[in-house]
């Protein structure tokens, strides 16, 4: 019996998940290292793009297949604008911060956002499924391994439980299932095209939690 797509993916972008997986900034996380000041800016970059998710899944939602899938789509944009963004401003205002703003971003950060912007604006209804499917396998993958771990930070462990929950997994769930369909429907250049988004997301996603770091980060 052969693997199903989404595990096909992972597979031919191997070294970009293992390298994601074990990227410093996970590490820190894991290992109760990472610094309040890195933290900061991380939120700040993270809140950011949270409303290019938004944006992102509404793309999804405009091109979807069907209600069931306009339906599991709206959940999504429900659980972005009232769990993930109430948590940014709960955040920041707990800890008498201001985010970082867009202007001053990093090279990094801005090609992460732009770059699934794109996917998302230009790209089909499936390439979008595969691309977050990176993001959020990718995240749900070390939340749940990191919350496995005592982790001293409240705020740090609030956001890595969001990621280890039942229902961000299930939202993962679906996301290879959908995958799975929309690969099912494409012939061999469709599937080919599935993968690479998956690799770019990925690629994104490195650059991305690399901004955060200081000089000092093993």
């Amino acid at each position: 019996m052969s693997a199903p797509f989404h595990e096909t993916l992972r597979e031919a972008n191997r070294k970009a998940w293992d390298a994601m997986q074990a990227h410093p900034f996970v590490r820190a996380i894991e290992g109760g290292q990472l610094a309040p000041e890195e933290f900061l800016r991380y939120l700040a970059y993270e809140r950011d793009f949270v409303g290019a998710a938004i944006e992102i899944f509404a793309q999804a939602l405009i091109k979807a297949r069907g209600y069931a899938a306009q339906r599991h789509l709206i959940s999504v944009l429900r659980a972005l604008a009232e769990e993930q963004v109430p948590y940014f401003e709960e955040v920041f205002a707990a800890l008498g911060a201001r985010p970082e703003p867009r202007e001053s971003f990093p090279q990094p950060v801005v090609a992460f956002r732009e770059g699934m912007l794109g996917i998302a604006r230009a790209g089909g209804y499936a390439e979008i499924l595969a691309a977050m499917l990176a993001a959020e396998w990718m995240y749900e993958t070390w939340c749940r391994r990191a919350a496995a771990r005592p982790i001293a930070d409240p705020h740090i462990a609030r956001w890595v439980a969001l990621h280890a929950a039942a229902d961000f997994a299930a939202g993962v769930a679906w996301l290879k299932r959908a995958v799975d369909e929309e690969a099912a429907r494409s012939g061999e250049g469709g599937r080919a095209l599935l993968a690479r988004r998956f690799g770019e997301a990925l690629l994104l996603e490195i650059g991305f939690h690399t901004a955060p770091l200081g000089p000092a980060t093993p």
